[in-house]
């Protein structure tokens, strides 16, 4: 809490003295925050009064303001101001207008289980916790996840339905992130209500124990007397006071469960290695009968190792280790019960943990690495946020290191010339220079010249040398776009190069030798194009050394926010436009559309809507193009996301009804645009002077202004 408590007020600090409204009242809330765990309700209050005396609150930030205000008001047991200020929140999230339940609406559903957990209203927790299920389980949410499934086995243990009490916390013990401490708290509070309204009170005391100690050692006094209450709760619930405690475990015993993970933790460099103690970790226990051991080499190189596990509909827990060329699968059949599928999580836990220590430990020698590191540095260009092009750039740096040729696959726009030069920029060549070459841009007849070079006369139209630009790349990195292209006659030469690092200009007697280093990229699929005889096997293994396959932008959607960001501060700069914002239904646009053009098509579109703005202009979603916008336009309408609506009468002529429809338009755009016209019409769809009219003919245009 302490270091939670610096890092805040670093960030208001450093927020204030910049200007930056925005992240000065978040890190106020999150002081407020703060202040709350660590049991200082007064001064929670000032920071969280301070946020809300602030005019135009984002809506996330007064979400999140209100939130922890209902939470104080609860914990002071004012249950009524609660209740209010709980409507507030919803009030708050109805007039967010988004086409899925935000981050911090999902989060809220956690303050709204602790409410009706007072009230003692299992029904509607139960509700809660399901309405927000899917949701939290299809956008990764899995701490939010984890902590609603616990209310849930919660509220049915209360209810007396220990069967789905068990169930629903065995799947929050799958579904518990990794090094997450403040669901492991909750985590095993539930796991002690459950355990002791089954009548164990033993095994409950022991999990009361455990997650009031975690709470204790990070200084969470808000769950701790969450942790009390549950625990005193429970005490008056089965008239029991009195538990049995636990015989201490044997020094022998323990010391070779300490030692066996101790030899996990540093066997995280041989899979095998890893998989063996595993193994005879859970061989050890009543599993032991139901674990199978699965190993295979020969698979795809891998040059870091990982750990990663999954549990099916059928029982069965599996954990898969890979590394080099090797891959180990540890299954273990019929896991039923929370203690099982706790002790395989752990396991697994363990595991990754052994290989993310092996991958961290590499750095201590780098003369040693067979696989130097090296340190990514984002350019204006590179923005890579999901985890798929995250682990792709760790991969491309480790390459750029050697001197391997390397074949860069995906679609077009996908960014493959940004990989390459990222490849060079941490390369050995790195100070060289960086040529590209489209393999596809010139005739059949010129390509040989203009890589290899020729000789002045060389043939008719030769009036001059030419070095090549194969040359012109010497000591650099030579970059060979849509290489898939590259004519047959040609093919042969290249091969001839990257073997034997020499080439042979055109009226040359003598081949000569280049030190050049080799990128290439396609948007075919080689290997389909080698079994068509359209390119030469020997060329496609002698390129494909290293591969590295580009997703496209539909599958690696949770980039387009920060790409259409970077774009919108580039093209306005080289359009001359100061103060453009990109709205929230912009950016909801953009998400739902596939970008067949990718990265490049995203970069176009957001350059045209830029030029078309004026300053200071917020742009929305009806700047997009047609294409864009049609699938904007066709999204499915709930009322659960809190869209507004008119409801029109039918029992009056066609032009009453139009006049309330565009009346009730204009307002609500107006509304949304905080007055400003120019905005309003953006929304509209409509040019400033047709809303003037429309304005005009219905009334909405004050006197002075028809008199100007």
């Amino acid at each position: 809490m302490a270091r939670a408590r610096k890092l805040a007020e670093s960030c208001f600090r450093l927020a204030d003295a910049e200007g930056f409204s925005k992240y000065k009242l978040g890190s106020a809330t999150n002081l407020a925050v703060v202040a709350l765990y660590s049991g200082n309700r007064s001064r929670a209050a000032e920071y969280l009064n301070y946020v809300l005396d602030c005019p135009d609150l984002i809506t996330y930030i007064k979400l999140g303001v209100l939130d922890n205000l209902a939470i104080l008001e609860m914990e002071k047991g004012n249950l009524r101001r609660c209740a209010e200020v709980l409507e507030d929140c919803r009030q708050v999230t109805l007039k967010d207008s988004l086409p899925a339940r935000s981050w911090y609406d999902l989060a809220h559903d956690l303050t709204r289980c602790a409410y009706f957990e007072r009230l003692e209203d299992w029904d509607q927790i139960v509700a809660v916790a399901d309405e927000a299920d899917a949701e939290l389980e299809r956008r990764q949410y899995k701490a939010i996840r984890t902590a609603l499934l616990c209310a849930k086995a919660r509220a049915l243990a209360r209810q007396n339905h220990h069967a789905d009490a068990e169930s629903t916390l065995a799947l929050a013990v799958r579904t518990c992130p990794r090094g997450a401490v403040d669901p492991l708290i909750v985590l095993e509070a539930s796991k002690a209500v459950t355990f002791s309204l089954r009548g164990d009170m033993t095994r409950g005391s022991v999990h009361f124990d455990r997650a009031l100690a975690a709470a204790r050692a990070i200084g969470h006094k808000l769950h701790e007397g969450w942790i009390d209450r549950q625990h005193e709760t429970i005490r008056h619930a089965i008239d029991e006071t009195v538990s049995v405690s636990r015989p201490p475990a044997p020094v022998v015993d323990t010391a070779m469960l300490v030692s066996d993970i101790a030899t996990m933790l540093g066997a995280g460099h041989s899979i095998d290695l890893l998989a063996h103690r595993m193994a005879a970790l859970l061989q050890g226990t009543t599993l032991g009968a139901r674990v199978d051991v699965e190993s295979e080499s020969g698979c795809e190189y891998q040059a870091e190792p990982s750990a990663a596990w999954d549990a099916e509909a059928n029982g069965a827990f599996r954990i898969q280790l890979r590394g080099s060329d090797r891959r180990v699968v540890i299954t273990v059949r019929g896991v039923e019960s929370i203690d099982e599928i706790s002790l395989l999580k752990s396991v697994a836990d363990l595991a990754q943990a052994a290989v993310n220590r092996t991958a961290d430990t590499e750095n201590e020698d780098e003369d040693q690495n067979l696989w130097p590191r090296a340190t990514l540095q984002h350019g204006e260009d590179t923005i890579f946020r999901s985890p798929r092009m995250a682990e792709l750039v760790k991969i491309a740096i480790r390459l750029a290191a050697t001197d391997l040729p390397v074949l860069i696959c995906g679609e077009t726009g996908t960014g493959k010339e940004v990989i390459a030069r990222l490849i060079h920029d941490h390369s050995p060549v790195k100070r060289g220079p960086f040529v590209a070459f489209n393999c596809s841009a010139l005739p059949r007849e010129l390509v040989e010249s203009q890589l290899f070079g020729h000789r002045r006369g060389a043939f008719t139209g030769a009036l001059d040398s030419f070095p090549g630009v194969v040359r012109a790349a010497e000591r650099g990195t030579l970059f060979l776009d849509e290489v898939g292209d590259l004519d047959p006659a040609i093919q042969p030469k290249l091969l001839r190069f990257l073997e034997r690092t020499e080439i042979h200009p055109v009226g040359e007697a003598r081949p000569q030798q280049v030190d050049v280093r080799i990128v290439a990229a396609t948007n075919a699929r080689v290997d389909h194009l080698v079994d068509q005889g359209r390119f030469r096997r020997d060329l496609f293994y002698r390129l494909g050394v290293a591969q590295l396959s580009l997703p496209p932008l539909r599958e690696r959607k949770d980039e387009i926010p920060a790409l259409a960001a970077l774009f919108l501060t580039r093209f306005a700069r080289e359009c001359g436009r100061t103060g453009v914002r990109l709205g929230d239904d912009f950016i909801a646009a953009l998400l739902l559309y596939d970008w067949p053009g990718n990265i490049r098509q995203l970069a176009n579109e957001v350059r045209r809507v830029v030029a078309m703005a004026h300053d200071g202009e917020t742009i929305r979603s009806g700047a997009l193009s047609p294409e864009i916008l049609a699938q904007w336009n066709a999204r499915p309408m709930s009322a659960a996301t809190g869209n507004p609506a008119v409801t029109i009468r039918l029992d009056q002529t066609l032009s009453k009804a139009t006049q309330e429809l565009e009346r009730a338009f204009i307002e609500r755009a107006l509304a949304h645009a905080g007055g400003r016209v120019s905005e309003a019409a953006q929304i509209l769809g409509l040019s400033r002077k047709g809303l003037f009219l429309k304005r005009r003919r219905r009334g909405l245009v004050p006197r002075q202004v028809r008199a100007s």
